[in-house]
């Protein structure tokens, strides 16, 4: 066996192992269906390149099957690229350049006029096209969890490309006539080289965007409340730990303001907790629609709910934490024939006057919510002596 010989059976075993794999991970819990897609691709070109090696099948047939084999695995390698962005295209842009290029094979090898280089430029011409297509996609909507990712994936398809091109200027020009056993067993083994780094290089950056993906899927999952989409505590945390130091380094002030749903627990009782799911989620969208871009707004759970107000002192946080009491006041929602009006109060604490850490400011806006449920509902308190009454009480 020559060197040509054993390096394109490592090839067409080692594009065997990752499709393989790429199926495997592809079906578990975390659906992958750039991976499956990838998958059935390599496994395709395997099965072509299976069918031109001597002695598997007759010539002629064994090279209009395998090359018909490689001309629908590019297609297959796209499609699940092109998962990854919101550019797609259309079923028939893929199936009449391969049928067109299947059926050129065809009658290179049966029509009574072969050229041995149809069976080599063919397959490559789609193949480049496709994966110019796709890189290019890649690197223009590409996901924005998985940048770095994405661009290496999309490198890694135009060495692809680069190789194919490669290959056809060296066939044209180094072996055009050429009887020399050597020259050829070269220039295989070369090319067999490059296309398992491509190969291998692509299926691992494909990986790697997988898992960039399933990492950011995973860390929202963390950190977002799921019937609000709002962040939760965890990530309100997060995010008062930066806006902390990030105010002691400028020395700034913020405001911290907690609310709460006024009788939320009378809704449950009387109406039912899909009401009450119904209520979190409106209200989540009402103060949403009332703060500023800056700000940040979580559920902190339950009916409670709590903004950062980044930049702003006492008197502006209450101002703010006032627009968004009046927001959510004027709010009616249509149940079974019934109008329900809803309403929160809030509790503000400004930092560094009512202390710099997540305890003290959280204690303090807890507590002043509370004193605003005492004093009547609906209405904001903060750390003025007198109260803010306005609405009515719920």
């Amino acid at each position: 066996m020559s060197r040509a010989q054993t390096l394109v059976l490592a090839l067409l075993t080692l594009h065997i192992l990752l499709g393989v794999l790429c199926l495997a991970i592809s079906r578990g819990e975390h659906k992958a269906p750039a991976l499956r897609w990838w998958g059935w691709g390599l496994l395709t070109y395997s099965a072509g390149l299976a069918a031109t090696l001597p002695g598997m099948l007759p010539k002629m047939i064994g090279l209009s099957v395998g090359n018909g084999l490689v001309v629908i695995a590019p297609t297959l390698f796209v499609v699940g690229v092109l998962s990854y962005t919101r550019f797609r295209l259309s079923p028939l842009t893929y199936v009449m350049p391969a049928a067109v290029t299947i059926a050129i094979l065809a009658i290179n090898n049966f029509g009574g006029y072969f050229i041995s280089t149809v069976n080599v430029f063919s397959p490559a011409v789609i193949a480049i096209a496709l994966f110019l297509v796709g890189a290019a996609a890649l690197l223009r909507e590409g996901p924005e969890d998985a940048r770095s990712a994405s661009r290496a994936l999309a490198g890694l398809m135009f060495f692809a490309v680069a190789t194919w091109i490669a290959r056809i200027i060296v066939i044209i020009v180094y072996l055009a006539g050429t009887t020399d056993i050597q020259r050829v067993d070269m220039v295989i083994s070369l090319f067999a080289i490059l296309q398992m780094v491509s190969g291998v290089g692509a299926t691992l950056a494909l990986m790697w965007v997988d898992v960039r993906l399933m990492q950011a899927e995973l860390s929202r999952i963390a950190h977002t409340d799921a019937l609000t989409g709002l962040p939760n505590r965890r990530a309100v945390l997060l995010r008062f730990q930066a806006e902390a130091a990030s105010a002691a380094r400028r020395n700034e002030s913020f405001g911290l303001a907690v609310f709460d749903v006024d009788h939320f627990k009378q809704v449950n009782d009387r109406y039912g907790h899909a009401t009450g799911d119904i209520v979190l989620q409106k209200t989540a969208r009402a103060l949403s629609a009332a703060k500023r871009a800056e700000d940040v707004l979580g559920r902190l759970g339950g009916e409670e709910f709590l903004v950062l107000c980044p930049g702003r002192d006492s008197r502006q946080s209450r101002e703010a934490a006032e627009r968004l009491r009046s927001h959510v006041a004027a709010m009616r929602i249509e149940h079974g024939g019934h109008t329900l009006q809803v309403s929160v109060s809030g509790g503000i604490a400004s930092y560094p006057e009512d202390g710099s850490d997540w305890d003290s400011l959280f204690s303090a806006a807890d507590a002043r919510l509370y004193e605003a449920k005492k004093s009547g509902r609906n209405r904001i308190v903060d750390g003025t002596p007198e109260l803010l009454a306005s609405g009515s009480a719920a």
